[in-house]
């Protein structure tokens, strides 16, 4: 009898642990910095910043992602926000990064378009040259995990190309 109060909080903490978002851990950190400076620096742009500030609204969005049946949809906030979505324990920090990145093959900075039925724009706001800080989190749902990353100052401006 006397283990079962301990089994039920056992279980209610871990329910509750994966009913909300995560912040980045020190070595995801040090993943999602050096790969986005990776594909900044690619194209001439200054090295971005981690900020803990965006790295909570990243938390809260990802939180709210979960509460809304594992949706995957962009928050409205002032921020720019790229997300991505795979298999658990398959994709790190690092490979969302990389598969934003990975868009550059889509980029055209002459025209400053995507390719036709092409997707850029988290490429775009990667190397966005105003951009100074990120901040990340992730959720998991599902058997996916879900990365979302906010930006300041925001990037993808209609009209102006990113660098």
């Amino acid at each position: 009898m006397s283990r079962l109060p301990i089994i039920l909080l056992i279980i209610i903490y871990t329910y509750s642990f994966q009913s909300v978002g995560q912040k980045a851990t020190a070595d995801e950190i040090e993943l999602i910095l050096e790969r986005h400076n990776f594909w900044r620096a690619d194209v001439g742009v200054g090295e971005i910043k981690y900020s803990e500030e965006l790295a909570e609204v990243a938390n809260k969005w990802a939180t709210e992602l979960k509460k809304q049946d594992c949706a995957f949809k962009h928050s409205r906030n002032s921020f720019g926000e790229n997300l991505f979505k795979g298999t658990v324990g398959y994709y790190t920090a690092g490979d969302a990064i990389d598969a934003w990145g990975n868009e550059k093959a889509n980029y055209n900075y002459s025209k400053n378009t995507c390719d036709a039925n092409k997707v850029c724009g988290h490429y775009t706001q990667i190397v966005w040259k105003n951009t100074t800080e990120v901040g990340c989190a992730k959720v998991i749902c599902n058997g996916n995990v879900t990365w979302v990353c906010n930006y300041n100052p925001p990037g993808n401006f209609v009209g102006e190309k990113p660098y």
